[in-house]
């Protein structure tokens, strides 16, 4: 009789356990969700006040510069969240990318505004691109926590 009862509290025991775990691992990607939705909004803003800035205004490059820098940061914060699980893995390895590019593309853009030196078109040009291409890293990372695969992109879930 001892030996059933025994058997008993270990499955009950280790029900509590596992029924813990899901719990636990429900509650990191509850937080995961809640740290990428705030640095997402902040990312949006972010855009917003650069879709705001006057072309014509005599400070739009250096307010370009700033908001770039803080789109930077937002990023970097986007990379530095800790992932619960290998099924959101991309969502650092995009944001990592993404980090490489608006590093690069502020460098260039840097060198576009720096005094002293002659506006040069295609290192601007190639300043947006990689702009551009941080943009797009961010947005998949987006499209992807909505449940939405872009068509163009091809991710592993490892």
């Amino acid at each position: 009789m001892s030996n059933k009862l025994f058997t008993a509290v270990i499955c009950i025991l280790c029900i509590f356990a596992l029924s813990g775990c899901a719990t636990s691992n429900s509650v990191k990607i509850a937080s995961f969700e809640a740290q990428i939705g705030t640095i997402i909004d902040s990312i949006e803003d972010i855009n917003e006040n650069m879709n705001a800035i006057d072309a014509d205004s005599d400070t739009a490059g250096t307010q370009m510069l700033k908001y770039m820098k803080e789109l930077s940061s937002a990023i970097d914060n986007l990379a530095a969240v800790e992932v619960p699980s290998n099924e959101y893995q991309y969502v650092n390895d995009l944001a990592v990318e993404a980090q490489e590019y608006i590093g690069e593309a502020i460098t260039l853009y840097s060198q576009v505004l720096s005094s002293g030196t002659e506006y040069d078109p295609d290192i601007a040009e190639e300043a947006y691109q990689y702009y551009q291409k941080a943009c797009r890293r961010v947005s998949i990372i987006v499209s992807l926590l909505h449940g939405n695969t872009p068509s163009d992109v091809e991710i592993s879930y490892q």
